[in-house]
Formats: structure tokens, C-alpha cells, sequence
């Protein structure tokens, strides 16, 4: 899809499509953040579409001041509320990739936080990455492992085992090994 084809998709819907794709956008993270913690992360790729068609669906009751518009216009709802659900998130897209900081975490960090991601809770995982890359500059083989395996079993999730914090410390371990001796 060239760009000359998204403006025109934008120009076709309006700018009503985009303001609900920022709502969406917005409504998607709060629920991601606050109440679907533990929730798969498969469903927040479709989360946004869903929503979208919901807005799109009271938008159309609203603007036209006629319920009857669910019936009458249900498959506009669904192809505008799909494009809800593409603004939305090409909102996000463009917020993690352009604007959002993640607190100036170093190569070594990166790679823990992406080893640990989905074993700790989001909310710890930059903290806990930077405790883990402390502990185990400090010594690789000895005491920081034991340090690191520690660290990660205090902030785990729950339903991850002691088995599986020593193999995720283990793998840390061996990945930085691997990656920064090259």
C-alpha cells in the first residue's frame, strides 16, 4: 500500500475514524495496564478492532440519533470500525517505535528484558533487567548467577517454578556469554 493510498483511506473515512482510533488506542492500554495484566498478549492485537467496531457502532447510534443505524448500517460499522481498529493501532506502532523511552536501558539490559518478558510482571521487567545485568557483571560464573536466579525467583509471576528460574537464569547467563564474547 503506497502512502498516497493510506491519505486517501483517511480522507475517505474522516476524521471521525481517526479520533476513535485515539480513543481506542487509549482504551487499549488502560485494559492492557490495569485490568487484562495477565492476559495472553495475542489478545491485544485484536483487542483494538474489537473496540473499534463497539466506538464505531455508538458513534452511529449517537450521530444519527437512531438505534435502528446497528441494523441498517451494520456492515459500514464493521469496515469503518476495522479502520477504527487500524488507526488505532498504527497509533501504537508509532508511540513505540518514535516517541516512548524506555528508560535508557543498555545493550545488556535489552537482551535480559527480553529473556525475562513474560516471567516477570511488566510493570518490574525493566527494573528487574537492570538488577539481573548488575548482578551479573559483578561475577558470571559464581555468586552473580546465584544473585541473578534469586532476583528473578523475588519478582516472578505466578505459576513460574523454581525450575524455571534456575533454566531462565542459565539462559541469561549463556545468551550475554554468547552475544557480547563475539
Amino acid at each position: 500500500m503506497s502512502f498516497i493510498e493510506i491519505i486517501d483511506a483517511f480522507t475517505f473515512y474522516g476524521l471521525d475514524v481517526i479520533l476513535l482510533g485515539v480513543l481506542c488506542a487509549a482504551l487499549t492500554q488502560v485494559v492492557k495496564k490495569f485490568i487484562l495484566k495477565k492476559a495472553p498478549k495475542k489478545i491485544f492485537t485484536f483487542m483494538p478492532f474489537a473496540f473499534g467496531i463497539i466506538f464505531y457502532a455508538a458513534y452511529g447510534c449517537i450521530a444519527n440519533l437512531n438505534v435502528r443505524f446497528l441494523l441498517d448500517e451494520y456492515v459500514s460499522i464493521i469496515e469503518h470500525g476495522l479502520s477504527v481498529g487500524g488507526v488505532s493501532t498504527l497509533l501504537y506502532v508509532l508511540y513505540e517505535q518514535f516517541i516512548r523511552v524506555k528508560d535508557g536501558l543498555t545493550a545488556t539490559q535489552r537482551v535480559i528484558a527480553t529473556l525475562i518478558d513474560g516471567y516477570v510482571p511488566d510493570e518490574r521487567l525493566e527494573n528487574v533487567a537492570k538488577q539481573v545485568a548488575e548482578a551479573i557483571e559483578k561475577d558470571v560464573t559464581g555468586e552473580g548467577a546465584k544473585r541473578a536466579a534469586e532476583i528473578l525467583g523475588e519478582n516472578a509471576q505466578e505459576g513460574v517454578d523454581e525450575k524455571q528460574i534456575v533454566l531462565l537464569s542459565r539462559l541469561i547467563i549463556e545468551t550475554l556469554a554468547q552475544s557480547f564474547t563475539r
